[in-house]
This record gives structure tokens, sequence and C-alpha cells, in this order.
């Protein structure tokens, strides 16, 4: 049966046609899954070559990334060296006094009262009490307030020289209140009284 099929085939005039077909299809039903594989294969080439660009971009801009940040950090830790915090105002208040001391002039009452926080916003005014009616753009910062109340007594010149020294000074105290009392007579000497806002940012 196989030879009479095969006699048939050899002596059919479209012989050629069929072996033609037979091939093509053949072909086309091992190419086609090796050409979508092809396909997949350059997009994800291509998809790693862009990936490989732009980690080069990345690479090329790093150095000046991380010199940008270590600016940013030295402005930041400058900041932070002129505000007073927790940790900090003990050793302001020894500061204080020895300012008050080298002026010339003698504390009567050095007095720190306990720090208030609120949210910090963006573009805030620290001397607000309460952030600005609208703003709620906030930071993850609160904005830590203590006051500082002073009496000191000395010569006008002393006193003069004291305000000089605590304006040279770099920590962010604001004089919220300044009053200054003569002690009265002839004498040349006055009663300074001070109230200083002092601040820090916390998270």
């Amino acid at each position: 049966m196989n030879e009479s099929l095969l006699r048939n085939f050899c002596e059919n005039s479209h012989r050629n046609l069929i072996v033609t077909i037979v091939t093509t299809l053949f072909g086309l039903a091992i190419l086609c899954p090796l050409t979508d594989d092809y396909y997949d294969k350059r997009e994800s080439c291509r998809t790693l070559m862009d990936n490989l660009d732009r980690a080069r971009q990345t690479v090329k801009f790093l150095p000046a990334f991380e010199q940008r940040v270590a600016e940013l950090e030295e402005k930041v830790s400058l900041l932070e060296g002129r505000t007073v915090s927790a940790e900090s105002v003990s050793q302001y208040r020894t500061t204080l006094l020895e300012i008050i001391r080298k002026a010339g002039c003698q504390m009567r009452r050095l007095e720190v009262g306990t720090p208030t926080r609120r949210p910090w916003m963006r573009n805030d005014d620290p001397l607000q009490s309460t952030a600005a009616l609208g703003v709620t753009d906030k930071t993850p910062f609160q904005l830590e307030r203590r006051n500082i109340n002073l009496s000191i007594d000395g010569e006008m010149t002393s006193i003069h020289n004291l305000l000089d020294q605590l304006e040279k000074d770099k920590t962010i105290a604001y004089p919220h209140r300044l009053q200054l009392h003569s002690t009265g007579g002839r004498s040349t000497s006055a009663t300074l009284e001070l109230e200083l806002w002092l601040f820090a940012l916390v998270r």
C-alpha cells in the first residue's frame, strides 16, 4: 500500500508543487517560534542597553551629585551649630555667662524657660507662635523655641559692650524684649532686662 502511494506520488504531475508546499509548511512550523524568540530577545537586549545607558549617565553625573550633597550637608551642619536644642542649651548658658563676664557685667538672674513646639512649614516664620493661615505645606520637623530671661547689672559702657558681643555671636538668638533701667543718682551703672528667643528644628 505504501509502495502504491509512493508510485502514485512520483507519477503525479503536481508532485513538485506538493513537495514545495510541504517543505514550506515544515519550515514555517520551525521558523515561526524561532522568529518570536528572536524578537523577544532583541527587545530584551534593547531594554538592557537602555538601562545600561541610564546607568552610565548616572555614573557620569554622580561626582557632581555627591559634591552638591556634601555642600548641602555642610550648610545644614553650620546652621544646626547656630541653633540651641535640649542637648546644647547648657553649653549656650555657659557661653552666655562667659560673654557677660568678659563684658564686665554682673549677672543677677538667668532663667531658661520650658521649650514650646509647633509644626514647621515651608517658608515659615519662626517668630510667629503659629504657622501662617492657609499654609499647609508641612515639613517633617518641629520648631522648638525656648526663652532665656536675663537680668544684668553693669556700667553703661560694659552693657554696650555686652550687647555688641551678643550681636556678634553666631547663635540664632532673637532679642524679643530689652529694657534698660538706670540705678538712679549720678551713677553710670544700669540694669539690663533681656529676653532672648532661641530656636531649633527637631524631628
